[in-house]
């Protein structure tokens, strides 16, 4: 059987976690996960206001059919 000892300044406030490294893992990939996620939430953010400020200053062309696209 392995011993090991956990020096006191380590555990402050009950917050010492012990799980197995495969289940570790995966937390860290769910959190890349959702960091990415996030990145790409403020990445349509952008875009959305972009679109509504272009809008706004008459910038984009509305058309009224898809035949005006030639």
């Amino acid at each position: 059987m392995t011993t090991i000892t956990i020096p006191k300044n380590y555990i402050s406030n009950d917050d010492l976690v012990i799980i197995p490294r495969k289940q570790y893992e995966s937390f860290l990939d769910i959190g890349k996960q959702w960091k990415k996620r996030l990145f790409e939430e403020g990445d349509t953010d952008q875009a959305i206001a972009i679109y509504k400020k272009e809008k706004k200053q008459g910038k984009l062309k509305i058309l009224k059919s898809l035949a005006s696209l030639r």
